[in-house]
């Protein structure tokens, strides 16, 4: 089986003033997260599918759906935890109980990356077939500088820097030992949900991601989205 679990349990503390989390903000007039639901539910790669939401924000998560007609069963919609890797392993922990089997393929995915592909997705997928771990990458194009105490120490080679994007792709069953074999303080380094199988010694690879999978986390981001939106889904 394959299972996607969209990540939306953020309160969007980057957005400043804005009152709604950043995915629930409207792209051309639909919510971020419908968007996101809609590309992966409409790629027919996925036997399931199920979000983390911050428990504050469920009810509302559930009239969006309804009122988008986006059928996604009450039962997979699950409660965040306090850090993302809490709401990892929530998801872990329900898909658990729900019979998951080790060699089940697992796919996280940011609500607030819209402009997921099949293309990509197929990708990974493939990749996670193969390795049983692996991440979506873009090429670094800027010149890359480290920096201590303002002053550039170096500037790395780009041919071996990467952007980390999402989704992360995993067999069930390493992804759910990696995280139940954390400590608290290797939770309290990670960022990343590939981290999780970096820091217990996992080898985790790496697809090809897509420039337009852009993961929304400012207003500037937002008006980037627009425009890919436009060039997506309106020419």
């Amino acid at each position: 089986m394959k299972i996607a679990v969209v990540l939306a349990g953020g309160v969007g503390k980057r957005m400043g003033d804005v009152k709604l989390p950043k995915q629930f903000l409207e792209i051309n007039g639909i919510a971020t997260i419908i968007l996101t639901l809609k590309n992966l539910l409409d790629s027919q790669l996925f036997d399931s599918l199920y979000i983390v939401i911050h428990k504050d924000w469920k009810q509302y998560l559930e009239e969006l759906l309804t009122n988008s007609c986006v059928n996604i069963p009450k039962e997979n919609i699950i409660c965040g935890g306090k850090e993302r890797i809490d709401s990892i392993e929530n998801a872990l922990n329900v898909l658990k109980t729900k019979g998951t089997k080790d060699n089940d393929i697992v796919l996280f995915h940011d609500a607030v990356r819209p402009f997921i592909t099949k293309e990509l997705l197929n990708r990974g997928l493939l990749t996670a077939l193969k390795y049983d771990a692996c991440v979506a990458i873009t090429p670094v194009k800027d010149t890359m500088i480290i920096v201590e105490d303002e002053v550039a120490l170096a500037m790395p080679n780009r041919s071996c820097l990467f952007h980390g994007q999402a989704p992360d792709i995993f067999k069930f069953s390493l992804i759910y030992d990696c995280i139940k074999s954390l400590k608290a303080e290797e939770k309290a380094t990670i960022t990343g949900t590939a981290q999780i199988c970096q820091t217990k010694g996992i080898k985790v690879y790496t697809f090809l991601g897509d420039e337009r999978n852009i993961k929304i986390t400012s207003i500037m981001d937002l008006f980037l989205a627009k425009a890919i939106y436009r060039e997506m889904y309106e020419q």
